[in-house]
């Protein structure tokens, strides 16, 4: 959505999947709908992007991210919560110069919004500053390319450098000096002997507890045991008084069911009764109470409380204490042969690194000359007839998780020309097109989901229009392609065609863009092909010409 940008007065545009084209008269305002764009992205905005009269300028873009982990983990990071995989963006920019950035209706920085859309898109203008252009991306873009040969020696590259990294802190970190070392000690056996000396054993604070609570309140359970035992085998008491009516019952049991059956209930509670009786006596008979037995509980507890406050919440904690104290005082008393042992084992993984990384080099080499065939290949396919495409590798000497060395690509657009990095390649329209091969072989790898390419098609025509638009179109089978083109051959190949027009409305010239149908699209590129003068040949030719360019995309994505 597009408001009071430029010509644009205001804008709802649905971009597709797959392979979109905007075309347009010079002066239609194309630029202006990939200014709108970049707007939103978070690129810099100038107040002469502002419609006249208006105070301020607004775009919003609505992103599906729901098959990018990382950025959802981004998001989450930012406080920006995407529950449903949609993630809408906005940006205002007002004429006093002002900056008012959203993602999800949430206020974020500029600089956060570009974190994102940096995630999301890659525009390919006549000078953008893309994610290729950086040599800090090389290495990653060269990893992905040279697929799982290259990720197992990484793998393995990382893993060795940590475990040097870690024998290298071990080292740093466990030998101090000898005064700190011996206090370390000193204290250590304190710590160790007062725990050993207390003679814990698992579960003797859950019974010493138990048993205070019965101490505590020993009188009150022996009276209780006895009335109880009184109250039931006692003269006239419970047990004496229901023999009694049993004894009656059995008596005239035999004369009804009915009367039996109470006085087999009436047995079952005797016996029932008798039994509690027999257990209350027993508990009577074998409570033990020592009144100074509570002193040595409490004495004992106290003990588990100040060891509990030292070395850990529960026996559990204070015996893992114990165990890592000692190994710690092994590990300070053999600090000569430990520190000699380290010494050998870090020399050991050092020399495993080495080999670990030689195997990665091996492995990005062989990646690296498998790029430079095909990017050369792709380079020609795109009109540079003597381009020169290279990785030049530069050693790291220290011991790096990413191996042992960093990759940069460098090129020679033309005959005569040295190799230089990218970004030092000055052409717009070349640069366009060598991004546009690198990305036709990268387009697998560098996960960001929708790539503009603003005419891109910049001093090209005939057959090398024809096979930059054809790789455009390959791209866009993984992913979304925006394209603004003033080439039919490049238009003919779009899944959606949109035409930006300048139209006079009340007296101000407006921007639209409007989605082509397949008739309108026939008549758009003959226009394209033929210029005002449209004939009927020009629209048998671009019919012919759409219609071939679909049955080739249809048959080539079936298969």
């Amino acid at each position: 959505f597009v408001k009071n940008v430029a010509l644009i007065e205001e804008l709802d545009i649905g971009f597709l999947s797959g392979f979109n084209v905007l075309t347009g008269e010079t002066g239609a305002g194309k630029s202006i709908v990939i200014d709108a764009v970049n707007l939103v992205l978070g690129e810099r905005g100038s107040r002469e992007l502002i419609k006249h009269g208006a105070d301020k300028a607004r775009v919003e873009a609505i992103f599906d991210i729901g098959g990018q982990p990382g950025l959802l983990s981004f998001l989450e990071e930012q406080g920006l919560p995407c529950e449903d995989g949609e993630l809408l963006l906005s940006r205002e920019l007002s004429a006093a110069g002002k900056n008012v950035c959203r993602a999800n209706g949430a206020l974020v920085t500029l600089t956060v919004l570009k974190s994102i859309t940096d995630q999301l898109v890659d525009v390919h203008g006549q000078h953008e500053h893309q994610s290729l252009l950086s040599k800090s991306h090389h290495m990653n873009y060269l990893d992905a390319f040279g697929g799982e040969p290259v990720a197992k020696a990484r793998r393995d590259v990382a893993n060795s450098a940590r475990r040097c990294k870690a024998l290298r802190e071990e080292m740093l970190d466990g030998f101090g000096s000898e005064d700190e070392r011996l206090r370390e000690m000193d204290v250590l056996r304190y710590q160790i002997a007062e725990i050993e000396r207390a003679s814990l054993k698992e579960g003797e604070e859950e019974s010493l507890l138990a048993e205070r609570v019965l101490v505590h309140n020993a009188e009150r359970i022996m009276e209780a045991l006895a009335q109880s035992g009184e109250a039931l085998s006692g003269e006239d008491a419970s047990l004496s008084l229901l023999g009694g009516a049993m004894r009656h019952m059995q008596d005239i049991a035999a004369f009804s069911e009915d009367y039996a059956a109470l006085t087999k209930r009436l047995e079952d509670a005797y016996y029932a009764i008798e039994d509690i009786g027999f257990s209350l006596r027993d508990l009577r008979n074998g409570f033990e109470y020592d009144p100074r037995r509570i002193d040595e509980i409490e004495n004992r507890l106290e003990i588990y409380r100040t060891l509990k406050r030292k070395y850990g919440v529960d026996y559990a904690a204070i015996m893992n204490y114990l165990e890592n104290s000692g190994d710690r005082l092994t590990s300070l008393e053999g600090t000569a042969a430990r520190h000699e042992q380290l010494e050998q084992d870090l020399a050991k993984a050092t020399k495993e690194y080495g080999i670990c990384a030689a195997r990665l080099t091996q492995a990005r080499e062989a990646a690296a000359a498998k790029l430079e065939k095909g990017m050369r290949q792709e380079l020609v396919d795109l009109g540079f007839a003597h381009a020169d495409f290279s990785v030049h590798f530069q050693r790291i000497e220290d011991i790096a998780p990413l191996g042992a060395e960093r990759a940069e690509f460098l090129l020679s657009a033309n005959a005569g020309e040295p190799l230089k990095p990218l970004e030092k390649v000055a052409s717009g329209g070349e640069m366009s097109r060598i991004m546009l091969a690198m990305k036709a072989m990268f387009a697998q790898g560098d996960g960001i989901p929708t790539l503009i390419f603003d005419e891109i098609d910049t001093g090209i025509s005939g057959r090398v229009a024809a096979v930059v638009g054809e790789k455009m179109v390959r791209i866009s089978d993984s992913h979304q392609v925006l394209c603004v083109t003033h080439l039919p051959q490049i238009a003919a190949l779009a899944d959606a065609h949109y035409l930006v027009e300048k139209r006079e409305e009340a007296g101000a010239t407006k921007t639209f863009v409007r989605l082509l149908t397949k008739e309108q699209r026939y008549t758009q590129v003959a226009a394209m092909m033929s210029g005002a003068n449209l004939s009927s040949a020009a629209l048998e030719h671009a019919k012919e010409l759409i219609d071939n360019c679909e049955a080739a995309k249809a048959a080539r994505r079936k298969n």
